[in-house]
């Protein structure tokens, strides 16, 4: 076994790494490296590339890359485990977070069978005190399916059921038996329109799904289609939106949550935190505004609390949980003579829903 790379510390955002052996490689549809893949943590559709999804949200994490000459043992300690086939055509590759420093690493060109293995991966997605730590081991193999080996975390479990694209044809009974269960609670709430398995989700993890399904349910069917990167874009733009419609962004104390949805990132901390937007509204003192409702009712709260709920939202572990907040309080900012124009402006920005 030879090590290629040990331990660096690798920026992530979003939840995502990627090892790439080709830096022209064309990388504009974010949902190819899913395409024909069995399991949700390692993408090979993209000849060259390898997307890789972490439990750490945004933070630096361990990485450590092994060369060897035939296929190891799979080591108890990785709770994550998923295998997948990767080809190179030249000598070298780099490992680097989504918008991070790369790290380059010797990589002889062949085909390659690849096993990507997660330890504390669940615990990271639930908590910024947790660490979870990677390995991904090459050795040369023809092509093969991808396969999941290990699976014990619910966080793992979400992102496997998210990406597969196995036909019905391959999937288990219980896995069958999951989907039409899904489909039924789907029918309840949407009818005849069935959801994709990402918003369906939400309802599985016994999340209340916003009011987007009444105010615009072809908007709310959009963005569950929509990947993380996009949710993300559309969640700041959203969050400015409000902000400036509520009369808020021009005040100083929202100086920094400003600048970053101007740079579509998330409200940075502790705007994290449950307390402190409400806080800092208070601490404003903003005029409180009053528009009617966007569906049938009073809203018992202003814009400006609207525009607030957008703070925290905008830091949600879930991006399609994230994005759908943000845009009903949107919805609410606007009210009920105005929301309509925001979503057409939503939509304009944002051609690719």
């Amino acid at each position: 076994m030879r090590i290629l790379l040990d331990e660096p510390k690798v920026d992530v955002s979003y939840c995502s790494a990627s090892i790439t052996t080709d830096e022209g490689v064309d990388r504009g549809d974010l949902g190819a490296p899913w395409v024909d893949e069995s399991n949700g943590l390692c993408g090979a559709g993209i000849p060259g590339v390898l997307e890789l999804v972490t439990g750490t949200h945004t933070g630096r994490v361990s990485f450590r890359v092994e060369l060897h000459d035939s296929e190891p043992a799979v080591d108890p300690m990785w709770e994550e485990v998923v295998e997948v086939s990767f080809t190179t055509e030249l000598d070298e590759a780099f490992l680097t977070g989504l918008m991070g420093d790369e790290f380059p690493f010797p990589l002889p060109r062949g085909d390659y069978r690849v096993r990507y293995c997660a330890q504390g991966f669940g615990e990271a997605h639930n908590s910024d005190e947790a660490e979870d730590s990677y390995l991904l081991q090459f050795w040369l193999a023809p092509p093969a399916p991808g396969r999941i080996l290990v699976q014990t975390s619910a966080e793992a479990s979400y992102w496997h059921r998210t990406r597969r694209t196995l036909g019905l044809e391959e999937m288990t009974e219980q896995e069958l038996a999951e989907v039409a269960e899904r489909q039924e609670r789907g029918r309840l709430r949407w009818g005849d329109r069935v959801p994709n398995a990402r918003l369906l989700e939400l309802v599985d993890a016994g999340m209340p799904l916003s009011a987007l399904t009444e105010l615009d349910v072809d908007l709310e069917f959009a963005l569950a289609e929509a990947d993380d990167v996009l949710h993300r874009r559309i969640a700041a733009w959203a969050a400015l939106r409000c902000l400036d419609a509520s009369g808020l962004s021009a005040l100083p104390l929202y100086e920094t949550a400003v600048h970053a949805f101007r740079h579509g990132d998330p409200a940075p901390p502790p705007f994290d935190e449950l307390r402190y937007g409400w806080d800092v509204l208070e601490w404003s003192r903003p005029v409180r505004t009053r528009v009617p409702a966007p569906l049938d009712g009073e809203s018992t709260e202003s814009p400006q609390e609207w525009a607030t709920r957008t703070l925290m939202d905008s830091t949600g572990r879930d991006s399609l949980i994230a994005v759908l907040n943000i845009v009903v309080c949107l919805a609410y900012v606007h009210g009920r003579d105005g929301y309509r124009e925001a979503f057409d402006d939503l939509r304009a920005q944002f051609p690719d829903l």
